[in-house]
């Protein structure tokens, strides 16, 4: 995966977070002006944010990829933006998979023909001539079952016991999705448990250690190393991650919660820079 790190700050969660200032292949792009992108985004919010991405690419080292591009690890700010990983798809020019790890399945059809950070999913679905399969794991039973069936069965959904396990020494078993096709993954970390991180959004039962194991297992598959990979590597395009805590949240120690999504991020941060 070409490593390029784009911030993207919409709520100016990231001005409070320190994770990526030491990492000089990250682009900082500060989104909070534009209006109409809080949950959904307008045409021209859209256009707006495209236009940041791009400006952003002689912010980081000279030669660096530019994170216009899917290329790369993207941070989109908290579960209200999440409709960015369907921007940022939109730039993917070769056949895909998209695995996501989410407590919502976000597909949910808009009322008006807008993209949504609840419907993200069904326009990446409807719209994205390039994707080829799509894996939701961790998503709410009860919200699944809500879908309409024709969307449904476009998706591969997994329950958390689906795809994690224990070895016999204890650690993390990770199955990852099958697929034949290069991976982006999309993280929203509302599907870690509450009580391990706090997100703006109510939360699924997974750990963080298990998504931070499925990150490394992920990676060390597209690198060809690491056990369990009779199947052959694989080809990882991007990561986008979100969930932070809302800026003005409520019902929490916002200090610590701010810090916690810091510390996740970072090891996120690192396993894809480091292994």
């Amino acid at each position: 995966m070409n490593f390029d790190v784009a911030i993207l700050n919409f709520s100016k969660i990231y001005d409070q977070e320190s994770f990526y200032r030491s990492d000089k292949s990250s682009h900082f792009v500060d989104l909070s002006g534009i209006s109409g992108t809080n949950c959904m985004c307008d045409d021209e919010a859209k256009k707006e944010i495209l236009k940041g991405i791009a400006d952003c690419s002689g912010s980081a080292n000279e030669g660096a990829v530019s994170s216009f591009l899917p290329y790369g690890l993207h941070y989109i700010d908290n579960g209200n933006y999440h409709y960015v990983s369907s921007i940022y798809l939109s730039q993917v020019k070769e056949p895909f998979s998209l695995i996501v790890l989410d407590h919502h399945p976000d597909m949910q059809r808009p009322m008006f023909d807008i993209l949504s950070c609840g419907g993200w999913i069904v326009d990446v679905l409807d719209n994205n001539e390039f994707v080829r399969d799509v894996h939701i794991i961790g998503a709410d039973k009860k919200l699944i079952d809500e879908l309409p069936d024709a969307d449904k069965a476009k998706v591969r959904f997994y329950d958390i016991e689906d795809v994690f396990g224990k070895e016999p020494d204890g650690s993390i078993k990770v199955s990852l999705p099958d697929s034949s096709f290069p991976i982006y993954l999309s993280i929203d970390k509302d599907v870690i448990k509450k009580d391990e991180l706090v997100t703006n959004w109510d939360q699924g039962e997974a750990s963080a250690e298990q998504v931070l194991e499925f990150v490394r297992t992920l990676k060390d598959r597209s690198e060809g190393t690491g056990s369990g990979l009779n199947e052959g590597s694989l080809r990882l395009l991007g990561v986008d991650i979100c969930g932070e805590c809302a800026i003005d949240q409520e019902g929490v120690d916002l200090g610590q919660a701010i810090a916690g999504n810091d510390v996740f991020n970072k090891k996120i941060l690192e396993i894809l820079k480091n292994g």
